[in-house]
């Protein structure tokens, strides 16, 4: 083998696929400083990995190279005026658990953890801190943000986009371009459809399914001017189990249990209580309220017995005043 004749070399490896994290988890492991850069040629995307050792550790650090990866393209370089420093912040590393897969153009952030059999494709994106727990997928084009957890047997569909701090649970189904904003927490066995946009603040609690394009707000402050403490308080939407959010309906407020909210439906910071149906279409106003178990329709809307009485008194007065008004 070769001589080395200085202190310190710079090793600078090029490798491939779900490689590159197991070689950055081992570096963390034995506190190596490096660093990594991704490149991408006529192979496609591969990660370059750029570590100073000290000499008489250079061959362990080769032989632990060539253990975890096949054929590595490996540069060696001396380093002169090199200062072994400790570093300043702790290294956190990614954690990829038996079974769990990587696609080769997905990038993954410090701090990321995969739990048994999970699979991350494509070029999903996952950031710091991240937790994906057993057998879920990400699909490609997928960004998951900074501090992120996500249960067992998930699905992500392609495109979806997940902000800081949301809490998913298990069985949890998002479909394609589905947008999920900060602090969202998202119960167990939930589904949201296509292109569903869920802003920042909210609470879907259990077994419910959200519909394609249905659009769930927060409420946002009580008052739009501050004059007390009280006015600061933030309202966030939440979402009681088993209810249903049809496609296109936009919801905002205190949705109880197992409420229907039709297609194309606005419930504007309003307060549904359990069991109530709201049609295709209905508008809840600001503030409103409609009490447990009934189905209301309309614009406003209002009890379906409510209807019924304006139909019929709106028959009476047209068989009463039928003559004045065929005579306009």
């Amino acid at each position: 083998m070769e001589e080395y004749k200085a202190d310190y070399y710079q090793v600078i490896i090029t490798v491939g696929g779900t490689l590159g994290y197991r070689l950055r988890e081992k570096f963390s492991e034995f506190a190596l400083h490096y660093s990594v850069k991704v490149v991408r040629g006529l192979e496609g995307r591969k990660v370059e990995f750029a570590v100073i050792v000290a000499k008489e550790k250079l061959d362990k650090t080769l032989d632990l190279i060539k253990n975890i990866c096949m054929d590595p393209i490996i540069t060696i370089l001396p380093v002169s005026n090199f200062r072994d420093q400790v570093a300043k912040k702790a290294v956190r590393k990614v954690t990829l658990s038996e079974g769990a897969s990587v696609s080769s153009l997905a990038e993954l952030y410090d701090g990321v953890f995969l739990d048994k059999g999970s699979q991350v494709v494509g070029n999903a994106i996952l950031h710091e801190g991240v937790r994906v727990g057993q057998n879920t997928f990400v699909g490609t084009g997928v960004i998951i943000r900074t501090g992120t957890t996500i249960g067992d047997n998930c699905h992500i569909g392609t495109g979806a986009i997940i902000g800081d701090n949301v809490q998913i649970g298990n069985n949890v189904n998002i479909e394609e371009n589905v947008t999920i904003r900060s602090d969202v927490k998202i119960g167990d066995n939930v589904s949201i459809g296509t292109a569903a946009n869920l802003e920042s603040n909210i609470t879907i609690k259990n077994k419910i399914r959200i519909g394609p394009l249905a659009r769930i707000f927060n409420v946002g402050r009580k008052r739009a001017n501050l004059e007390s403490p009280s006015d600061r308080q933030v309202i966030s939407t939440v979402i009681d189990d088993g209810t249903f959010v049809g496609s296109g309906a936009i919801v905002g407020g205190k949705v109880g249990k197992n409420v229907m909210v039709g297609s194309n439906a606005i419930v504007h910071t309003a307060r549904i209580e359990p069991g109530v149906t709201i049609g295709s279409g209905a508008v809840v106003p600001f503030e409103g309220e409609v009490e447990e178990g009934l189905t209301v329709i309309g614009s406003p809307a209002k009890p379906i017995s409510d209807y019924q009485k304006e139909k019929k008194l709106l028959k009476f007065l047209e068989d009463k005043y039928k003559d004045q008004i065929f005579d306009d």
